[in-house]
């Protein structure tokens, strides 16, 4: 599940950087030979945009993917989503409960479930992420952050009240215009491959 902040915090120009990152990411050599190398060769994904109390939503449901081809689709569907909200808060929690609902509607089996939740800011509305991710985590979902930020205080943050569960990790972008660099090495980190540049 990928879920990608349209807060207030994101401008115009941020978020096609997001958009257009996603999709360069997702249709990566790196990220295809990482699928092709996993024990089921195949993964599903959601894309969920986020921001405040009823800002969320699903821009594109649930599909599998196995290979380049699929990626590419994928990618190009990404590339034709348009934001929905401006000017919202950030509710990490509702993201990150809205997201752990879908799992009840995904038409495939899987051996884990991933929440991958991108932002650029800390939760500044309703209760606190933390409550949210023991929840989760408790459910058996890991939950991994891609913080946008030139300073570690976010990822910092992320550690401490977003992330959990098996493996979790914080990937770190210093800003929207590496967006796809880091988004690569977090897929491949997630589908289970060795990502050290």
């Amino acid at each position: 599940m990928i879920a990608l902040d349209i807060s207030s915090s994101v401008d115009e120009e941020e978020y096609n950087l997001q958009r257009e990152g996603f999709a360069r990411a997702l249709a990566s050599p790196q990220v295809a030979a990482a699928i092709s190398r996993g024990k089921l060769k195949a993964i599903a994904v959601s894309v969920v945009h986020w921001s405040g109390f009823v800002e969320q939503n699903v821009e594109i449901g649930w599909v599998r993917v196995t290979d380049f081809s699929d990626l590419s689709r994928l990618a190009d569907n990404v590339r034709r989503v348009r934001r929905r909200y401006n000017g919202g808060a950030t509710d990490i929690s509702l993201a990150l409960s809205f997201s752990q609902q879908l799992f009840a509607s995904a038409p495939y089996s899987s051996t884990r479930r991933v929440i991958d939740i991108a932002g650029d800011g800390t939760n500044n509305v309703n209760y606190a992420p933390y409550i949210e991710r023991d929840r989760i985590v408790k459910a058996g979902t890991t939950i991994n952050a891609l913080a946008v930020t030139p300073t570690l205080e976010l990822v910092k943050y992320f550690r401490e009240n977003v992330i959990g569960g098996n493996g979790a990790f914080v990937e770190m972008a210093t800003g929207y215009d590496v967006f796809e660099d880091a988004m690569r090495r977090k897929l491949v980190r997630e589908i289970g491959e060795k990502y050290l540049f």
